[in-house]
Formats: C-alpha cells, sequence, structure tokens
C-alpha cells in the first residue's frame, strides 16, 4: 500500500440535509493544539469549502450551528487555510477510498472528529467504524436539536452548548458538553476548563473530549469579536 497521508472515509449525502459530502481523513497533522491526531475534515464535496460558506450552503456541514461564518458566527477554523487545502488535494485524487488495509495505520493513531464540519453529518456507521479503529478520539456537536440528527453521535462527542442552560440539560443526560465563555467566572461548578488553556496539555495527551466530561473554554481565534456569549447568555 503506497503511503499517503489522507484517506476518503465518507462520499454521499450529508445525514443533516442530503447534500453531497466527503469526510476525509488526514493522518499527520501539526495542529499545536491538537498534537499529531488524525483529524476528520467535512465537506460538500459539489463545492470548495469557502465558496459553500459565501454561498451559505455549509449546512450540510455544519448543520444548524449558529457560529458558521456564512452566518457571521465566531467559528475558529480558518476555512481558506487547511479545510482548502485538504479539498484541493481530494479533488486531484490524492485521497484514495478507505479500504481494510488502512485500519492498522487508524489503529496506531488517535483521531479528532470534525477539524472542520460536524461528525453528525456523517452517518453513524462511519464514525463508529473509525472511533471503533482508532486508538482514541475527540470530537464535538452542534446538533442536538436538529431534526436529522442522530443521538447516537452522543456516544463519540461532546455537545457543544451555548449556554448554562443547556449545559445543565446535557450534564444531566449524562453526555459531555463543551462550552465557550468569555470569563472564567460563567463557568458552572461542573465544568472543567480545557487543559489546553489552562495547563499547556495537547489533546493527544488529556482527550476528556469524548463525549464523557463538562468542558469550558475561553472564547479564541482570529473571529472572537463576533461571539454572541454575553453575561445573560452564559449564565443562562
Amino acid at each position: 500500500m503506497a503511503k499517503c497521508n489522507g484517506i476518503e472515509v465518507y462520499n454521499g449525502p450529508s445525514v443533516l440535509d442530503g447534500s453531497p459530502i466527503i469526510a476525509i481523513l488526514i493522518f499527520k497533522s501539526m495542529n499545536s493544539k491538537t498534537g499529531d491526531m488524525m483529524q476528520l475534515h467535512i465537506m460538500r464535496s459539489d463545492l470548495p469549502p469557502l465558496e459553500a460558506s459565501k454561498r451559505k450552503l455549509d449546512a450540510a456541514i455544519c448543520g444548524n450551528c449558529s457560529h458558521r461564518h456564512s452566518l457571521g458566527g465566531c467559528c475558529y477554523v480558518n476555512i481558506g487555510q487547511g479545510p482548502t487545502v485538504v479539498y484541493k488535494a481530494w479533488a486531484a485524487g490524492k485521497y484514495p477510498a478507505y479500504s481494510p488495509e488502512h485500519d492498522k495505520r487508524i489503529a496506531s493513531r488517535k483521531v479528532r472528529l470534525g477539524a472542520y464540519g460536524d461528525p453528525a453529518a456523517v452517518p453513524y456507521s462511519v464514525l463508529k467504524k473509525l472511533t471503533g479503529t482508532a486508538l482514541g478520539f475527540t470530537g464535538y456537536t452542534h446538533q442536538l436539536k436538529h431534526k436529522s440528527f442522530d443521538s447516537r453521535v452522543v456516544q463519540f462527542c461532546q455537545v457543544s452548548t451555548d449556554t448554562a442552560k443547556q449545559t445543565k440539560q446535557a450534564h444531566a443526560a449524562g453526555n459531555g458538553s463543551f462550552r465557550i465563555v468569555t470569563d472564567k467566572a460563567h463557568a458552572l461548578p461542573f465544568e472543567r476548563e480545557c487543559l489546553a488553556d489552562s495547563d499547556g496539555l495537547e489533546c493527544r495527551d488529556c482527550m476528556k473530549c469524548d463525549g464523557s466530561s463538562s468542558i469550558f473554554i475561553l472564547v479564541h481565534g482570529s473571529r472572537k469579536s463576533n461571539f454572541l456569549n454575553n453575561n445573560v447568555i452564559a449564565r443562562g
């Protein structure tokens, strides 16, 4: 098997709205926060990521997330960088489709679901296979209220919450959560600060965001000024 830096693990309709999407698993990463974890990029297959965002057609992979660039949100992902590079490489045929011969390589690594895009856009069976093969996983989903959400996805993902009320609901249901706040004072007693921020720990060494912990992080990224989490929203 020729060495490649990525594979196509899914190519088909989005679970969220039926639009054509792809899920590309990148094996090596230079992400300083996560460390060298495999990264899953979820994108439309018929449009480059930037164009999909500008045309507000990114609901196929981001669902009803209010932080989408297309809605003026604060999503920290620079669509013109990682997602665009991965899309161009896929379009050029550089990522072969998944086959069982890739399992050995996947099994030796941890994976971050959704370096771009929401894992809930990908069929549960694909996520289950990937997380079941990988050494470990982290993930986030913002789709609990989406009409097409497959609730089984919370087995692999933190529930991305926008308010203290939503965080309490996730906690009561036994689901892990992940919330952005503007001030540590807004954190709930059972929420723990992201260890990448508090201790400088890489995600691959922490692995708390596997759907089992309640985590908060201070707003960050180049678009953080767009964040709407004021005191009223933060406290729910």
